[in-house]
């Protein structure tokens, strides 16, 4: 593991701009997914020795730190603003030794995740060897997709010459799930991708969390109508809007989301159930997982485990949708595109 640490001297160090700037790196943690850890201080001595604010960051290797350094949110708005504010800094990088430990119940690439693009490449890479292994040959050739990076390039917003991510809905749907009103994930065909992961047992917490955020996102979006009920927020109705808001779920965060979109679906975008939000540097410090009560390390036999409990979030809501009035606008999207 590779830390970086930047002393920062202020031209001002006035306390609220110290704080507005400490505020500003942390934003860092959900921008860069290579950066496994951030922590910023701001100095109390005020010595003539004294450096302003310590930047602490953490990358897997010397690579990801050369990608931190050209990275457009780094180099366009962090360094912008420290080139603004301060009068001088020093730097020090160092390989520290990697914390060893081992999650129990729980397995990285199982059912928790690096980063929601860990997250977004494994769900995607997979459904990518489905459809080569599923007569869809022709259909990738025909969109000039012949390996998964192509294919993780495709599940973007400009997608194609379009945009909301509908190409990858209108190019790939058939291959996601069967589309049938009241259906559930029991029912689908194991020639279906999300059917396929349901009876091999591959993201069953993820798929379970997509349902839901389907619902709270198509219900934001005013696609859904009681006058008469259209069933425009069931997961299963629509293969196409069931793929393309996947793909949303994976472009957006609660910062470039809409902003008529709920509190709950903000949250949900950046708390996916099993992603790591803070990986750990040493036994004192402390994991984050979306979705999960960190309970501690413990040592069994010089092998450290993390501890875990699911926790109740998403099931508070889901239940709470159930309150929510919904917007009825009659001849608003009775029908998906594809």
């Amino acid at each position: 593991m590779v830390k970086h640490i930047v002393c920062f001297k202020f031209i001002n160090n006035d306390p609220k701009l110290l704080e507005d700037t400490k505020a500003l790196l942390l934003t860092m943690k959900n921008k860069i997914d290579y950066l496994i850890d951030i922590k910023v201080g701001i100095d109390f001595l005020h010595s003539s020795r004294s450096y302003d604010l310590i930047l602490e960051t953490y990358f897997k290797d010397q690579n990801d730190l050369d990608l931190y350094q050209k990275n457009d949110y780094h180099t366009n708005v962090i360094k912008k603003h420290m080139h603004e504010h301060t009068s001088s800094s020093i730097s020090i990088d160092y390989e520290i030794e990697d914390f060893k430990y081992e999650i129990k119940d729980h397995q990285i690439g199982g059912d928790f995740y690096d980063s929601k693009k860990a997250l977004f490449e494994a769900f995607f890479g997979d459904f990518y060897d489905f459809i080569l292994t599923h007569g869809g040959i022709k259909d990738l050739e025909e969109h000039h997709i012949n390996n998964k990076q192509a294919f993780y390039d495709y599940a973007s917003w400009f997608a194609g010459g379009q945009d909301s991510c509908y190409a990858m809905g209108f190019a790939f749907h058939k291959y996601y799930l069967d589309a049938k009103t009241n259906a559930t994930i029991e029912s689908q065909s194991d020639q279906t991708f999300i059917g396929y992961c349901y009876k091999n047992n591959k993201y069953q917490d993820f798929i379970n969390f997509l349902i839901t955020f389907f619902a709270w996102w198509r219900n934001d979006e005013g696609c859904t109508c009681f006058d008469p009920y259209n069933h425009a927020d069931e997961f299963f109705n629509s293969s196409w809007a069931a793929l393309v808001d996947t793909c949303k779920l994976f472009y957006l965060n609660s910062e470039t989301v809409y902003h008529w979109q709920s509190f709950r679906v903000k949250y949900a975008l950046d708390h996916i159930p099993g992603v790591i939000l803070k990986h750990p540097t040493s036994i004192d410090d402390k994991m984050v997982v979306a979705g999960y009560e960190f309970l501690g390390f413990t040592k069994e036999n010089d092998i450290v485990f993390a501890s875990f409990k699911r926790k109740d979030t998403y099931n508070y809501w889901e239940k709470e949708e159930k309150k929510i009035k919904k917007v009825c606008v009659p001849n608003y999207k009775k029908a998906d595109p594809a």
